[in-house]
């Protein structure tokens, strides 16, 4: 097991809202800690020109953003994972094939596991919960771990490796559930090999 600092910020509010404006600053804090990574594991329906906007400037800034792909299976976009650059990513269930609730869409850049036990519920008791954002921080922490070992590599490059070491599922090469193909265990350590 290999770490890789992690900074937690605090963007919605004891009743679970965000604004636009809170998004921007904890992008913009973030970014400020030294992050190469911001892992965005929420979403909305709803395009916005302010996120948008927040997203390009975390790319420019040299970051690699990436975000829950929805826990609702419409084939609808959500927004941060479809903006533009973005590594949109689907979860996996248990049983290693797309868990249920997954959303999916021609955004999709990636599955991951979906599923955690965790010592200490939101909202609930500790157990299993599942979603796309526990896949997106897989993802994330997959991507940091490769940006570490390799602190010269631009965001283009850690995911063009990932895209490499990543093991294709469903229809052949990038399709609407898998994105590009399901990023585990294996797939992971190949990427830091």
């Amino acid at each position: 097991s290999k770490d890789v600092p992690v900074v937690a910020v605090r963007a919605f509010d004891d009743n679970g809202n965000a604004s636009t404006y809170s998004l921007m600053r904890s992008v913009t804090y973030a970014l400020d800690q030294g992050a190469r990574v911001i892992n965005m594991s929420w979403g909305t329906e709803t395009a916005s020109e302010f996120l948008g906007a927040a997203i390009r400037y975390a790319q420019s800034r040299g970051a690699v953003v990436v975000a829950a792909a929805g826990n609702e299976p419409t084939g609808q976009p959500i927004y941060p994972a479809a903006y533009s650059g973005v590594v949109a990513v689907s979860a996996l269930g248990a049983d290693g094939g797309l868990w249920s609730q997954s959303n999916t869409g021609g955004f999709v850049s990636f599955a991951a596991p979906g599923t955690a036990s965790f010592p200490i519920g939101y909202g609930g008791p500790p157990g299993s919960y599942a979603g796309t954002s526990i896949s997106s921080a897989y993802v994330a922490y997959a991507l940091a771990l490769y940006l570490s070992e390799n602190p010269s590599s631009s965001p283009a490059d850690a995911v063009a490796a990932l895209r490499t070491a990543a093991r294709d599922a469903g229809a052949e090469g990038r399709d609407p559930l898998f994105g590009y193909g399901v990023v585990d265990e294996e797939v992971v350590f190949r990427l830091l090999q």
